[in-house]
């Protein structure tokens, strides 16, 4: 890599953007050729749409369709078309209502940036009052850990299941906010808590450990030697330990678009989300490419202005090789208190497995939304099957998808990350495409296979492992020793080994282990929309979207799977709490 800089700077300072205009033009052609690849006719949906009655659909009809829609045309032609007009600020008219794209899309946009925005407001005031907690027990001479099990809940639900939780509590059993709907202030606050809750969680945790491994360095020793005022020894660690999660927190900001089309659909919000949701089930091609479009130019500015502002604080520590910060490392936790609380929980959940086991999870045995019961420890479901005969079957393969799909999003989000500079473009545009419209895309192109929530999940989950692989690179490469290495001699193979790799792993584990709960879970979200396993099969998502409509009656059939989710999520990240 240092060879390719040296030889072709301009190459390297263009790669970046031409990765971004390389990703876009990639995402564009696919959603284009879409219909095509995966060998499907979008004219007997829209026609359905369109008139609402399955009997006109007649040859006579369809032809008609195909010929005002010109998808008698070859996709070059049309894709080539779009293109031009969206270069000239035409994004097209819808396929369902011929209203002009662009026109809806800027409705429904101010609706998601209010949302957005209030979302982020509520981020970084809940991760604001964290640091305090944290400084507060600094100062008094202990590094506190307690909030870490919150923050590791929260980062354990997605947004979708805080959603359907906050309507459960505050809506339905409190009676203090409305459920659904965007009438006044009111409406508001659901939604953005539910967006802001899994991001703070992330945000706070990760700032967390960057903050104890910063305040660990020894300078803050040298500091406190000379009576430097506690306030500008804890401005200056703030400073440090943001500057290397810049790339992260971008990433939450980006996430907090992708999690809004959930959301916005839960809460029947009117925003872009919802409107692309919508587009892509009604197979609305040109509504699906002009809010795609806009949600990746969104997120290649947010990135970009977060790499403008990591340079500028750490202004030219990253090229002289003068950036001192302390690895962190990477082990069980030290804890007995919290080894036997994370192992107490396991065994926990691998006791509801084997009791499960002896169980029947398909026969309708009980009433309908039959209560608890000795017979029905945690009651029946809406057709009177065991619901914890179900819940015990389901958690075996719903660990395993969420493990193996976390596993790969390592693998990928490291190989992406040594290489950022060639692949900034497709981690940023990854990162704003939302999981359930992956899933979407991937079904419509491979079609629906056991697989297919798994690769989408894959496909977007590596991004933000990849983005804090970037940036842990970036901080490794500045250490005086790594900067020195090539100077005694060190080739390029025993830095990675001996210089890289020790420094960026640790914390690049620990993420992948932060996100593994709510990767697991959003892969049963994507059960949903008719991904992954199907009915009858007790598996986790589709528990809860087969509940969802009793939650009133029998909230257990939902929280049943969300509370085991979060468990497991607190039993993990207990294990390598130090």
């Amino acid at each position: 890599m240092r060879s390719v800089e040296t030889l072709f700077p301009a190459m390297s300072m263009l790669a970046p953007w031409l990765s971004r205009v390389a990703a876009l033009v990639i995402v564009v052609i696919v959603l284009g050729l879409m219909p095509d690849i995966a060998g499907i006719d979008p004219s007997q949906t829209i026609l359905r749409a369109r008139a609402g009655q399955a009997q006109l659909m007649t040859p006579e009809a369809l032809a008609a369709v195909r010929a005002d829609l010109q998808l008698d045309r070859t996709a070059t032609e049309r894709l080539w078309d779009w293109a031009s007009n969206a270069l000239q600020g035409d994004l097209g008219r819808s396929w369902i209502d011929n209203s002009p794209v662009l026109d809806g899309l800027l409705q429904t946009m101010s609706t998601s940036l209010l949302l957005m925005s209030s979302a982020l407001a509520l981020t970084f005031v809940l991760c604001g009052t964290a640091v305090l907690y944290r400084m507060y027990f600094w100062r008094k001479g202990s590094q506190s850990s307690n909030h870490n099990s919150f923050s590791t809940v929260l980062i354990s639900l997605p947004e979708y299941v805080v959603a359907t939780v906050l309507i459960l509590v505050f809506a339905i059993w409190f009676g203090l906010l409305p459920p659904y709907g965007w009438q006044g202030f009111e409406t508001l606050w659901l939604p953005s808590l539910a967006l802001a809750l899994p991001a703070s969680g992330l945000f706070s945790r990760l700032l967390g450990d960057s903050l104890k491994r910063v305040l660990k360095e020894p300078w803050v020793i040298t500091w406190l030697s000379a009576n430097v005022a506690p306030n500008l020894i804890i401005r200056s660690a703030l400073k440090k330990a943001i500057s290397s999660l810049i790339p992260q927190i971008t990433m939450i900001i980006i996430g907090l678009t992708g999690g809004a089309v959930a959301v916005e659909q839960i809460f029947s919000i009117p925003g872009v989300g919802r409107l692309i949701l919508g587009a892509t089930k009604a197979q609305d091609l040109p509504v699906l490419q002009g809010g795609l479009l806009i949600l990746l130019t969104i997120s290649i500015a947010i990135s970009c202005t977060g790499l403008f502002l990591q340079q500028l604080i750490l202004g030219k520590s990253l090229k002289s090789g003068k950036l001192i910060s302390t690895p962190s490392n990477f082990r069980f936790t030290q804890s007995k208190g919290k080894r036997n609380t994370a192992i107490a929980i396991l065994l926990f959940l691998l006791g509801v497995v084997v009791w499960a086991s002896f169980r029947d999870p398909y026969l309708s045995q009980f009433g309908r939304l039959a209560s608890p019961s000795l017979a029905a420890p945690i009651g029946g479901d809406g057709l009177g099957r065991d619901l914890l005969a179900r819940l015990g079957a389901g958690m075996i393969s719903t660990f395993q998808g969420g493990i193996i799909a976390t596993a790969l999003s390592l693998l990928v989000g490291m190989f992406m990350g040594f290489f950022a500079r060639y692949t900034q473009g497709f981690i940023e545009v990854t990162k704003a495409i939302p999981y359930i419209i992956a899933g979407l895309l991937i079904a419509g192109i491979f079609g629906m296979t056991p697989y297919s929530a798994l690769i989408a999940i894959v496909l977007v989950s590596w991004a933000p492992l990849a983005a804090h692989c970037s940036s842990l690179i970036m901080e490794a490469k500045a250490q005086p020793y790594t900067h020195l290495a090539p100077v005694w001699g060190a080739s390029q193979v025993r830095i990675l080994r001996f210089y890289l790799l020790p420094y960026i792993l640790p914390p690049l584990l620990r993420h992948a282990l932060l996100r593994l709960p709510v990767t697991t879970l959003s892969l049963t979200a994507l059960s949903f929309i008719g991904l992954g396993a199907k009915p009858p099969t007790p598996e986790w998502g589709l528990m809860i979207a087969e509940n969802l409509p009793y939650i009133e009656r029998a909230p257990q059939g939902v929280m049943g799977p969300i509370v085991g989710l979060v468990l497991f999520g607190v039993a993990i990240n207990l294990l390598f709490d130090d």
